[in-house]
């Protein structure tokens, strides 16, 4: 699946992702997703650091579910 957003300023930015059933999602990283996703719509962060970080970690495997906290908790500046 590739998730793909147009920017304010026309740009399309698409990221390849690996989609999961809802219930593989602990709450916290739920909560940590909303968070990320508010930063992006208030034009405080941008989609293109989903891109960034897939290009540098370039993950092999589907992440467990503490390790996608802890990349959400570092995209928020909480790491």
């Amino acid at each position: 699946m590739t998730a793909a957003i147009t920017t304010t300023q026309g740009d399309r930015i698409e990221c390849p992702v690996f989609s999961g059933a809802a219930i593989a999602y602990t709450q916290r990283e739920v909560d940590l997703s909303l968070g990320l996703l508010s930063r992006f719509t208030r034009g405080e962060s941008s989609p293109a650091t989903l891109m960034t970080w897939w290009n540098d970690a370039q993950p092999g495997e589907v992440l467990r579910s503490r390790e996608r906290e802890a990349v959400l908790e570092g995209w928020l500046g909480m790491a």
